[in-house]
């Protein structure tokens, strides 16, 4: 079977990427822009890490502003570059929808002024919650849809170590009388909890890559490299003016075998201007010299 692109596999798919040298499993959660909250940035495949990565505080300081925690801090320096260096540069930088700053209020910052990442911790309207003391941060993926709403559910479960454990989300606490200390997180049976954010809870990171990524049939997860440079180029050693001139030219290889042809451009003024002649999968074309012209590159 033959390479697809990631855009082309449902939700609820597994494929693989490269953490820290071992190769990790992670669902694709959703496939698009979830909605007109997020920016074009979002615009792609969502992947969630299939376990629990590790556990770690959501803020050192005990405060619930995830712009400034140590968490989203951690995700896009320490563990960005545990990943492959092919896929580290083709996960997306986006604009999410978060509650700004710390506290109990409820405002949601969106669209273009969202907060910029790579990989984050999914929001408790992401995952399918909906609740009086969550800011409405987003929209539910796909994954989650027919979830419940108010309760346990089996695909919020996520294991570390093969045990269910709870895990972050990036949802801010908002409820008066706890002030400036609680985040959201899941619990073992998938239900909602809460804690104090200098807790070492599980992280269950997400990213999104761009849709034209390939998916090898074992499932990786191949960033698209470019094909090499044509060994040779052939014309003849002298033309004349108003005949017809033949090129060619060796072969690419391909890593991914995805090459889609090759671009022959002519300059008749040593190379200060360049005319398209072919676009296309052969090695050779031909092209007609205008009369007059002393050479040809």
């Amino acid at each position: 079977m033959a390479n697809v692109t990631i855009g082309t596999k449902p939700v609820g798919s597994i494929v693989k990427l490269t953490v820290g040298g071992t190769l990790r499993n992670f669902i694709i959660v959703h496939q698009g822009k979830p909605s007109s909250m997020y920016d074009e940035s979002c615009n792609g495949t969502w992947l969630l890490m299939k376990d629990v990565y590790e556990t770690r505080q959501w803020h050192s300081s005990n405060v619930n502003d995830y712009a400034n925690s140590t968490i989203h801090s951690y995700l896009n320096s320490t563990f960005l570059n545990l990943f492959d260096a092919n896929i580290k540069s083709a996960i997306k930088q986006v604009k999410l929808p978060y509650r700004a700053g710390f506290g109990y209020g409820t405002t949601v910052t969106s669209g273009a002024n969202g907060l910029s990442t790579k990989i984050f911790l999914l929001s408790g309207t992401e995952v399918g919650y909906v609740h009086s003391y969550f800011a409405v941060e987003g929209a539910k993926l796909s994954y989650f849809r027919g979830c419940a709403e108010a309760g346990a559910d089996n695909k919020r479960i996520a294991k570390l170590n093969g045990s269910a454990v709870v895990w972050w989300l990036r949802s801010p606490y908002c409820r008066s009388d706890f002030s400036t200390t609680h985040a959201w997180s899941v619990n073992t049976n998938g239900n909602w909890s809460s804690g104090s954010c200098s807790n070492s809870w599980g992280i269950h990171p997400a990213l999104i890559l761009p849709s034209t990524l390939l998916v090898s049939e074992d499932g990786a997860v191949i960033a698209n490299t470019a094909p090499s440079t044509p060994g040779s180029i052939r014309i003849p050693e002298s033309i004349q003016g108003g005949t017809s001139v033949a090129v060619s030219w060796s072969a690419s290889t391909d890593e991914q075998g995805n090459l889609e042809g090759y671009v022959v451009e002519r300059s008749v003024n040593g190379g200060t201007s360049w005319t398209q002649i072919y676009q296309g999968s052969a090695l050779s074309t031909a092209n007609t010299v205008p009369f007059g012209t002393q050479s040809v590159m």
